[in-house]
């Protein structure tokens, strides 16, 4: 069954990870508003890029290693209300950013997969989209900074522990976060996620 949002629903049944409430997140609390150019990495079904054409009037290019996952996007994309400025393309991170057109990207958004060295679920296709096997936070880092404009943002969603290595992997990348939300889930619960904003600038950090 369809995840109804307020402007576009999405299809996840055929994804190897579901609509969850990590991306959803991400996608409202991300500052996409004045970002002509953005570039979902490793979409899913599309979702944090259906919500940044919901929010923003920017061409957006969603990429993912998973070409039943692509497809998924792009179906989700064509029956949306901005099917004329959203893009899916199944390709590895590695090698989008060595194309001569990838690059120039005001804002780059990102639920990475993202267990290090941790034990892997028996269906392959869901274990590399939560596994960073495929997409080592340096490449991730590295890769962003290429691609981003000099004053482009990179968003993105993770667990508390990895998201404390990222920042120190993307700060050696010449990455800096300058905005970061912790959430909590419950009352009483320790947070279990982090929301980050790095800029290729240091800025004062907002929190």
């Amino acid at each position: 069954m369809p995840f109804r949002f307020k402007q576009f629903s999405v299809e996840d049944s055929n994804c190897p990870m579901k609509v969850g409430t990590d991306s959803v997140l991400l996608g409202a609390w991300a500052r996409l508003e004045n970002s002509p150019c953005i570039l979902d990495i490793g979409t899913g079904c599309g979702l944090l890029a259906l919500m940044a054409a919901q929010r923003s009037d920017a061409r957006i290019t969603a990429i993912d290693i998973d070409p039943v996952a692509t497809e998924s996007a792009a179906a989700n994309f064509r029956i949306s209300p901005w099917a004329g400025r959203l893009t899916a393309r199944c390709i590895r991170l590695q090698d989008f950013q060595n194309e001569p057109e990838a690059g120039n990207f005001d804002h780059i958004i990102s639920n990475p997969p993202f267990f290090i060295n941790s034990l892997k679920a028996p269906d392959p296709d869901r274990s590399n989209a939560r596994h960073n096997d495929l997409l080592p936070f340096e490449d991730l880092a590295f890769a962003s900074v290429n691609l981003m404009t000099p004053d482009g943002r990179l968003s993105m969603v993770l667990p508390v522990a990895e998201g404390d290595v990222f920042i120190e992997v993307a700060a050696k990348t010449g990455l800096f976060l300058n905005r970061k939300l912790t959430v909590i889930p419950k009352a009483g619960k320790e947070a279990n996620r982090l929301l980050l904003e790095f800029a290729r600038q240091p800025l004062t950090m907002e929190t």
